[in-house]
């Protein structure tokens, strides 16, 4: 059998097969896509691919096909960069990667919301035509948002929602919260303090909500001053946040006994706190969490937690992009992902008044 490389066929004969003029063959083949239909352009690519021709942003393999017809990008919201990529959206692109290579399609890193939301140009110019969907991870300014969506692209929101202009993924809170104040309530706990970052932030405001609404299930409110919010939502806020709890009593018998904190980071921190202040977790304070990511239990204590699973998240994002590009336009998607809740070392018993003193 012959190893020869096989001979390219004529830009007049990739015309003649994809129905349309010569001129408009050497334009694609060259990367051109201003004034040519999706449809034409696609057509004629693939018909180039399956003889041998090499195209602008596209490789070809042995089979003819190519690697990169479809990527899809993602996005991080404000602040985040790749230095510094968020715990929880390193977990969703894992789930959202794993996903689509199945299929052959890749994901591209487009950039931080910081660095693309003052430039829409930039911002166009990073979107070639064969990213066919951008998964936008966290709730970014709605202006931004709005330049998205001028690209015509399908977007994917995770984390966050826009009714009626994306796609988005969510995990239930209401679940989370109610499952971790549940079994708190089980464990004797009646006094409640809050540590929230992310504020100002849908995500903040729904988790605070959905932690109030739990606990008046339990006729239970949150005393104002046990309530903290912070911009942030790293270990360090949740330090500073232990620090205003813990300095807002007179003694350890005021202070509540279980916290629910927005996120492990957040908890990671308060706990770090509580420890060089001399507190024992749980012992004197229950520590708990909206979480499902690494930080839950790579670190003693394993700090107990509730919520969906981020790569379930980052998958059934994936799931989306890959029906649009089976069917083309399909309905706008809002999905919630059920919650669990996994106990660990950072909760027990409710301490006693008598144990507060001793």
């Amino acid at each position: 059998m012959s190893n020869r490389p096989r001979k390219r066929i004529s830009q007049s004969a990739i015309a003649k097969e994809a129905g349309c003029s010569q001129s408009l063959v050497s334009m694609v083949l060259n990367g051109r896509t201003q004034g040519i239909s999706e449809e034409t352009y696609r057509r004629i690519r693939e018909i180039a691919l399956k003889n041998g021709y090499s195209l602008p942003g596209m490789k070809a393999d042995a089979n003819g096909t190519s690697d990169g017809i479809k990527s899809v990008g993602y996005i991080l919201r404000s602040p985040l960069k790749l230095a510094n990529k968020s715990n929880f959206f390193s977990h969703v692109h894992q789930g959202l990667h794993e996903t689509l290579v199945s299929e052959r399609i890749k994901t591209v890193y487009l950039g931080s919301e910081d660095d693309l939301a003052s430039n829409p140009e930039e911002l166009a110019s990073l979107v070639s035509d064969n990213i066919k969907a951008i998964a936008i991870m966290g709730e970014v300014a709605p202006h931004f948002l709005d330049e998205l969506k001028a690209l015509k692209r399908q977007l994917i929101y995770i984390s966050a929602r826009a009714p009626g202009t994306c796609h988005s993924i969510l995990s239930n809170e209401g679940d989370s919260a109610q499952l971790l104040v549940d079994r708190l309530y089980e464990l004797g706990h009646r006094n409640f303090a809050w540590i929230g970052g992310n504020y100002p932030s849908s995500v903040h405001d729904d988790r605070l909500a959905a932690f109030e609404k739990a606990l008046d299930t339990h006729s239970l409110k949150l005393d104002p001053k046990f309530l903290i919010h912070t911009k942030r939502a790293d270990r360090n806020e949740g330090y500073d946040a232990a620090h205003k709890i813990c300095q807002s009593v007179a003694s350890k018998d005021e202070l509540p006994t279980a916290w629910l904190s927005l996120n492990a980071l957040m908890a990671r921190g308060a706990i770090n706190y509580l420890f060089q202040s001399g507190y024992k977790v749980p012992s004197d304070v229950s520590i708990a969490a909206y979480d499902m990511t690494r930080v839950c239990e790579e670190e003693r204590p394993g700090i107990t937690s509730a919520g969906a699973d981020p790569e379930a998240m980052g998958a059934e994002a994936a799931r989306i992009i890959l029906q649009f590009c089976e069917r083309g336009n399909i309905p706008l998607m809002d999905l919630t992902l059920q919650s669990a809740i996994v106990e660990r070392e950072t909760t027990g018993p409710a301490r006693t008044p008598a144990e507060a003193g001793a």
